[in-house]
């Protein structure tokens, strides 16, 4: 009996400095008010859903852009309508606990229980301009430190990856070896072609050489934020792909010790 589940991306539009939470999260609503219309059952937010991307320069009042709670009391209204419609729900924000900064996304199931996070270890950019940054992600947020996990929502595997991290295939394979069917990536990417096709490539690339299903959420669309994209996933589609190309099982990782040895002094 195939399995099928239904997927949607939020694609909130941008989140422009000065929108309070409250606004956003409305807009939030209006988004999971469609999904409930369209029988959505994993709904996706982008990264930093709750703010503006703070990153794009080097500041000092940046205390403002973190949630101190978990989840965020911010998202309570969000979440309890979610739970209501028995949407499974990931979200995007930032997290300060105990000091210590992160860069990280959510997932509730379908009954609204915090199935659990994931903290982005990817970070783009530099703590300070060097002539070659173009954001500074490494000032605001520490590398996460949750390691790639893997939830149970909706009756699948969901995996989790966080903007950066996306461009790397270390992401897609840990998330495949613990057996994630879907991977739910939320990201904040100006708009150009290049962008675009790199984009496509990295996501299609990991989902191809793992067979699994990816799902990329921008904070795209249309600028209000009144944009839904949804597709209903055959989830077996991945078995005969997985049969016959079997990327995990033929893998040889005694030649791979490589790409466990330490990054070189200085490397971010």
């Amino acid at each position: 009996m195939a399995r099928y589940v239904k997927v949607a991306a939020a694609q909130m539009g941008p989140n422009n400095e000065g929108t309070s939470r409250e606004e956003i999260v409305e807009r939030m609503l209006a988004l999971l008010d469609r999904a409930v219309v369209e029988g959505v059952e994993i709904l996706a937010y982008p990264e930093m859903a709750l703010t503006t991307y703070f990153p794009k320069r080097v500041r000092d009042d940046f205390d403002q852009f973190f949630e101190t709670e978990m989840p965020p009391k911010a998202l309570a209204p969000l979440l309890q309508r979610a739970r209501e419609a028995r949407i499974a729900c990931h979200v995007g924000f930032c997290e300060k606990d105990q000091g210590r900064y992160f860069n990280t996304a959510l997932l509730t199931d379908e009954a609204g229980t915090l199935a659990g996070t994931f903290r982005k270890i990817h970070l783009p950019g530099a703590k300070q301009p060097d002539g070659h940054a173009q954001v500074y992600e490494p000032h605001f947020f520490e590398s996460g430190d949750s390691g790639y996990r893997v939830f149970d929502a909706a009756r699948t595997k969901v995996g989790i990856a966080i903007c950066q991290d996306r461009r790397f295939p270390e992401s897609y394979r840990s998330l495949g070896l613990l057996g994630a069917e879907i991977v739910l990536i939320g990201y904040n990417t100006p708009l150009s072609p290049l962008a675009l096709d790199l984009n496509e490539l990295c996501l299609r690339a990991g989902a191809y050489q793992n067979n699994l299903f990816v799902v990329g959420i921008a904070k795209a669309g249309i600028e209000d934020g009144m944009e839904l994209i949804a597709a209903r996933i055959d989830l077996d589609q991945m078995v005969p792909a997985r049969k016959r190309w079997d990327f995990l099982g033929r893998r040889h990782p005694e030649h791979y010790g490589l790409l466990t040895q330490p990054t070189k002094p200085g490397a971010r």
